[in-house]
């Protein structure tokens, strides 16, 4: 506890600003400040009471305030305060009373939710403004947030993602002259209605992305391609016989589109079929033939490497599944007994796939494929070349990927439009369609393959974003969780 008493020149009236003459009363106050030493400090602090003796002043008492330490209607000195605001923009309620119990801080879980003020915003646009969704609820609700990207502080927080949301916020703060966003068609729809005259610059990151998926696709639609028997003798892999699997898969299939063409919702759909919303998904996204050929992997793909040794083995007389389940498990094999004994009663009945050559994953393609041909090790590339020469469209798509990420590389926005036409008019059908969405924003990606900026900075604060959100959304409202992301920056 400290003692102390306001012994300096009188102060001026905070309305009138009139220096004072009088003394009215004097009494104490209790200021809470920093510890000292570990332990809690109270400064008993005797102050002073003016007259204000301005008959044109609606205020005829005052309190003086000593610089530094108090201020009207405060128990904690300003020093304290901004200890315990620093706290709160870092953990919030809760976990912020606890650290101040532990620090010697006098702080409430209220008081100290009561420091987090958001910040004024100001009344124009940044000159470079950034623009992306985030989460409350991944799949059901999201919000915007907009950034100055220039200064890579965040402006301010919006409750959704709607084009009128997002449209009425530009009105009401023009001034943004370049707006880097990525390629929600909400956000394009809001920036053509409300800042019609400003640049709009496609991110870079995004349209990666895409054709990512698009090469993706194409890889996994000519998987037959990179199918072919382990030998030159070999014959070609007959039929694949129907099991209960497939024909399961072909009757979702069915039931699935026949619903979705009606109209219905992915959760009414699930709910009539009993399946989870992401798997009707699929269903109605997937081809039929892309499915059964998932399925068919699923089967037979932990036992591709071995089906070369069940055949012999099979040939050469051993013809107990039990005996080469065992001697698989000895060679490495990690799947379970009923598939080596499926397939050993397709070799009973003739029908059993031949030995095919271990492919690598679509997936696997598609990374060869996007990165840098110079940061492939050399067994990459054996494999990669090798997949070319089996596949003509895995090519044409690799060549197509390859000279559209040379252009964002080297910022060759000027040659945008000869390789949408050549992608249009040659290349596989996942490509196109990339494309075809392309020229749809056209100028939007052309400025995102030219220009510098990007949104990589608010790419950034999304996942700030995420970890502030985990700790008190839920519990705590949008205004809170606004305010700890714009003042913690």
């Amino acid at each position: 506890m400290i003692d102390a008493a306001g012994c300096g020149p009188p102060g001026a009236c905070p309305q009138c600003q009139h220096p004072a003459a009088r003394v009215h009363s004097r009494y104490w106050r209790h200021i809470a400040g920093l510890p000292v030493g570990g332990h809690q400090m109270i400064v008993r602090l005797r102050v002073r009471r003016f007259f204000c003796d301005q008959a044109q002043c609606q205020r005829r008492t005052f309190v003086e305030q000593v610089a530094g330490l108090t201020e009207p209607r405060r128990r904690c000195s300003t020093a304290a305060r901004s200890a315990m605001r620093a706290v709160a923009v870092e953990l919030g309620g809760r976990p912020s009373q606890r650290l101040c119990t532990k620090l010697r801080l006098y702080g409430r879980r209220t008081t100290i939710l009561r420091q987090l003020t958001a910040p004024p915003v100001p009344a124009r646009a940044p000159r470079i403004l950034g623009i992306d969704e985030f989460a409350f609820r991944k799949g059901r609700t999201y919000g915007t947030i907009l950034v100055d990207v220039e200064s890579s502080r965040p402006v301010d927080v919006l409750p959704d993602r709607e084009t009128g949301t997002v449209a009425a916020w530009l009105q009401e703060h023009p001034g943004a002259e370049i707006i880097c966003r990525d390629r929600l068609m909400a956000f394009t729809k809001a920036i053509r209605q409300a800042a019609p005259d400003a640049l709009q610059v496609a991110d870079r990151w995004h349209l990666l992305q895409n054709l990512s998926t698009a090469v993706e696709k194409t890889c996994r639609r000519h998987r037959e391609c990179l199918r072919q028997p382990a030998g030159p003798e070999a014959s070609p892999p007959l039929a694949t016989p129907d099991t209960p699997l497939l024909d399961r898969i072909r009757q979702r299939h069915a039931a699935v589109n026949e619903l979705a063409a009606t109209g219905l919702s992915l959760n009414a759909i699930g709910r009539r079929l009993q399946l989870d919303r992401k798997t009707v998904r699929r269903y109605r996204n997937k081809d039929l033939s892309g499915l059964l050929a998932s399925a068919q992997d699923r089967r037979h793909g932990v036992l591709d490497p071995f089906i070369e040794h069940v055949q012999h083995r099979f040939q050469a007389g051993c013809a107990n599944s039990m005996q080469l389940y065992r001697e698989l498990l000895a060679l490495g094999y990690t799947g379970g007994y009923h598939v080596v004994n499926r397939y050993v009663m397709t070799i009973r009945k003739g029908i059993a796939v031949p030995a095919r050559l271990v492919t690598p994953r679509p997936r696997d393609i598609t990374s060869w494929i996007m990165r840098p041909r110079e940061t492939l090790n050399i067994s990459d590339v054996a494999q990669l070349d090798a997949v070319r020469s089996a596949c003509p469209e895995i090519a044409l798509a690799c060549d197509l990927a390859r000279e559209f990420t040379d252009m964002l590389r080297h910022r060759r926005g000027h040659l945008l439009r000869d390789w949408i036409q050549k992608a249009e008019l040659g290349g596989p059908d996942a490509i196109g369609i990339f494309a075809d969405s392309i020229s749809q924003d056209l100028h939007a990606v052309t400025a995102g393959l030219t220009l510098p900026y990007s949104s990589g900075i608010v790419e950034g604060h999304v996942n700030r974003i995420k970890t502030i959100k985990r700790q008190m959304y839920g519990r705590a409202s949008f205004t809170l969780l606004r305010a700890r992301i714009l003042l913690e920056s």
